[in-house]
């Protein structure tokens, strides 16, 4: 069960990692063969990273559902247990996410 879980969310995570670039490269390719614009190609390249990004999400959020299912019908945790480490973690990104602004704004000056 722990190696499925790490395949969805592995393959959650590369749908999510298609970038820009690749996507480029994907429509340049796309272009050549459909004698796209250069306009309809980089809107193609656009489309298709926030199509990645949406599949990725959706596949890391029924994972989630899933895995905290599991791990409430197999006794591991309750569900206020769960709600209460999905507070703490939501809490510790934010500082985090705000250090790490600070950090970044003060190596600016």
């Amino acid at each position: 069960m722990v190696e499925r879980i790490k395949k969805i969310v592995e393959t959650g995570y590369g749908l999510g990692l298609l970038s820009l670039a690749e996507a480029k490269k994907i429509a340049s390719k796309v272009k050549r063969d459909l004698h796209l614009s250069d306009d309809e190609s980089l809107k193609l390249a656009r489309q298709l990273v926030a199509n990645s990004k949406q599949a990725s999400k959706d596949v890391l959020s029924t994972a989630n559902r899933y895995f905290e299912s599991a791990l409430e019908k197999s006794g591991v945790a309750s569900k206020g247990e769960l709600m209460a480490a999905r507070k703490f973690l939501k809490r510790r990104a934010r500082r985090v996410k705000d250090k790490m602004k600070d950090n970044l704004k003060k190596k600016k000056r």
